[in-house]
């Protein structure tokens, strides 16, 4: 039954109201509106008519009950692409886009092939747009859930990628062969405390996959401890390994490449000016 695109944006609002700031709100209810149903914000304005999707107040509880509005679609946008997940992927987020932009800035000038791991890819969204933004390079990604590896592949596959991605635990990484190498090897890995959890918001806490989101209070940089020894022993001299991090602990992270295998070390801060970058490059 048709419906007003400008009615569902209401309701859409009414739900999630108590849940978000104001501006998040509007944010949230003209996203999913045109995400479900193809109207734009203008369309919203020019009162025009879309048909209502079935499961729109299934949909609209789900949202009042602080289900982030990625999951209940099973979609959101990564560098200007439709990316589906599922309750085992993170929600790709702004940031990690500006990770996407540093390894594209670190990408030599050359025809010539350049192999890049992505540890941890979740969804894909980072190997899959290096792979399509950066098309003379091989691309191969790493996914310790099989719901999220399968996720992955789905993705790549819908948005025409060449990516290899394999199920392996980044701390078995010594299973694999001494004679595999990459150029770049490239992370978002887990890095919340728990004790940081209280903090959050709850449609993070509540939904988002903790096997991808924390780490132990007593070991917070696990990940990262892990990714600088199977880089040091996978990286081509020369290569670059490029991680976003815990804002809190820039520095901390930072000193775990000041050693002579390393030069070039970077900490660099995102959008919101807050460190969240590590970038080193092999030196040996």
């Amino acid at each position: 039954m048709p419906i007003l695109a400008a009615d569902l944006v209401r309701q859409v609002k009414s739900a999630i109201q108590p849940l978000y700031p104001t501006q998040e709100v509007e944010a949230i209810a003209y996203l999913l509106v045109e995400m479900s149903t193809g109207a734009t914000r203008m369309d919203c304005h020019l009162n025009k008519e879309v048909e209502k999707p079935n499961d729109w107040e299934q949909m609209l509880s789900r949202l009042a009950e602080h289900e982030p509005w990625q999951y209940v679609l099973g979609k959101a946008w990564f560098r200007d692409r439709i990316f589906e997940l599922n309750p085992h992927t993170l929600i790709p987020r702004p940031e990690t886009e500006e990770l996407v932009d540093l390894v594209l800035e670190k990408l030599p000038h050359k025809n010539t092939p350049y192999s890049i791991l992505d540890v941890g890819t979740g969804s894909g969204c980072i190997a899959i747009s290096i792979a399509l933004e950066a098309p003379n390079t091989q691309v191969s990604a790493w996914e310790i859930s099989n719901d999220a590896q399968k996720q992955a592949m789905q993705n790549a596959k819908s948005l025409g990628a060449k990516v290899s991605i394999e199920r392996q635990d980044v701390f078995e990484w010594s299973t694999r062969s001494d004679t595999e190498m990459w150029d770049m090897i490239v992370s978002n890995p887990p890095y919340v405390l728990f004790q940081e959890a209280s903090q959050m918001e709850k449609h993070v806490t509540d939904f988002e996959p903790g096997l991808a989101l924390f780490v132990p209070d007593s070991n917070p940089l696990i990940f990262y401890q892990v990714l600088e020894n199977m880089a040091s022993k996978h990286l081509r001299k020369d290569g670059w390994i490029l991680l976003e991090i815990n804002q809190s602990l820039g520095q901390e992270t930072k000193a775990l490449f000041l050693t002579d295998r390393w030069r070039n070390i970077e900490l660099r801060q995102d959008f919101h000016g807050k460190d969240r970058f590590v970038l080193a490059q092999k030196d040996i």
